[in-house]
């Protein structure tokens, strides 16, 4: 059973593939298919029952899902990556050893080998289809879920979907989604049909006998822990390199803040200009970190690229890792400039090795508080207004350490507690990156 909200989508529905065996399952609008593939996915926790893939083994487990290729209602692609570099950041998650001669046959089966340089950004639907099924097909699974892979296809598209699987998952158990029997008959499938959450047909009736004779080769093995966690703060460097979507807006931001915060304080206090800009440096590094977390899982979820990264044979602290990185380098960044900036504006000291040292760490605590907060409201409607309100209270302690230290390297304070202030900067860090580690795998799937 699957319950979404207060309303039960899926009730004893249950289903067996063999290797090599195709399953539709056709149903109306709103009959529960797509819930039923995101659960097989490892997507949506069942409420009761259980999905086991190869040998029994659940999809939440990394392993299980290195033999697994999913494409749902939008392909899981980066619009400033071109095709070529979307299928190799997919290869270098599932752990592909021969990636590149993969990716080249898979663009020339799905009919893009000419476009494999464009940005996807720069792709019609139906060349974005074609490409999220080079991508779920990618690592030749033993096991491919599709929803409606015939959406945005056009005529010569859906003929060529019986080729594209028996050429780059020829030996898979398919299930798939589809309003049309047509292109269940096409692909010589086995056909359920899916009425208000149950199935009107027992999908064991008519099993493919023979597919149980097909040996299947052993699923690519799954990239080390690091090396995913580095592939995806790579790929997301490489995003913001093209996109200039974070970094540049910050940095305008904060630094246009601190001009007129000087300007309007400065005139007040008079001689006070330390004070003025200690405080204008921790409230921007606090804006940019609030501003660049509220859209840090955000941005994965709208696009549909957060399934992709959550179906991959990758531990999904990993993937809160990845973000927490990002957004610590780019804290730290706006941070440093801004410590260069305040130091030139007013002709304050700041930039010295203490403050550099507790801008980088002040920064990992921050990110690490707000990369949590992120990946817990990525649902939630109001994460725009739930984020900065989220982030003040933990990141207070992290405020204080900061103005103290930057206080003690411009002697207004005994630069002697400068020690104690960094270790509660380090203890915050410790914390919320332990509990994100922990959190986030639970929180991933609904």
């Amino acid at each position: 059973m699957i319950r979404l909200g207060q309303r039960n989508v899926l009730r004893g529905v249950s289903l067996s593939l063999a290797p090599g065996e195709r399953l539709a399952v056709v149903g109306p609008n709103g009959a529960g298919k797509t819930t039923l593939l995101r659960a097989l996915a490892g997507l949506i926790r069942p409420r009761s029952g259980r999905v086991s893939l190869r040998g029994g083994r659940g999809p939440d487990e990394p392993a299980s899902r290195a033999g697994l290729g999913f494409l749902g209602h939008r392909a899981p692609l980066y619009p400033h990556l071109s095709a070529r570099e979307n299928l190799a950041f997919a290869a270098r998650l599932h752990g592909i050893s021969d990636a590149a001669a993969r990716i080249e046959s898979a663009l020339r089966t799905v009919g893009l080998a000419r476009d494999a340089n464009r940005l996807m950004r720069d792709y019609s639907r139906g060349m974005q289809q074609r490409l999220g099924l080079a991508l779920a097909l990618l690592p030749e699974p033993d096991v491919v879920l599709l929803d409606e892979p015939d959406a945005s296809l056009d005529a010569a598209g859906v003929d060529d979907l019986p080729t594209m699987l028996d050429a780059l998952a020829p030996r898979a158990a398919v299930l798939f989604s589809t309003h049309d029997e047509r292109v269940a008959r096409a692909l010589g499938a086995r056909i359920v049909r899916l009425q208000a959450g149950r199935l009107m047909d027992d999908p064991r009736a008519a099993s493919a006998a023979h597919s149980s004779t097909i040996r299947l080769p052993p699923p690519p093995r799954p990239p080390g822990f690091a090396r995913a966690v580095w592939a995806m703060i790579a790929k997301d460097a490489r995003i913001e390199w093209r996109a200039r979507e974070q970094v540049p807006t910050l940095l305008m931001f904060t630094l246009l803040a601190a001009v007129v915060f000087d300007m309007a304080f400065i005139a007040a206090l008079g001689s006070e200009v330390a004070a003025v800009a200690v405080g204008v440096l921790w409230i921007s590094v606090l804006l940019a970190a609030t501003l660049a977390g509220t859209r840090l899982f955000a941005t994965e979820y709208e696009r549909g690229t957060l399934d992709g990264l959550l179906v991959a044979p990758v531990d999904p602290s990993g993937i809160y890792l990845a973000k927490f990185a990002l957004l610590a380098l780019e804290t730290a960044f706006v941070g440093v400039a801004q410590l260069v900036f305040l130091s030139l504006l007013l002709n304050v000291s700041l930039f010295q090795a203490s403050t550099i040292g507790a801008v980088l760490l002040a920064s990992a605590a921050i990110s690490a508080i707000l990369a949590l907060q992120s990946s817990l409201v990525v649902n939630a409607r109001a994460r725009e207004m739930l984020m900065p309100l989220l982030a003040i209270p933990p990141a207070v302690p992290v405020l204080l350490a900061g103005v103290g230290i930057t206080l003690g390297a411009l002697e207004v304070t005994p630069a002697g507690q400068q020690g104690a202030w960094f270790g509660l900067l380090a203890v915050v860090t410790v914390v919320f990156l332990t509990l994100g580690t922990v959190l986030y795998p639970q929180a991933a799937r609904a």
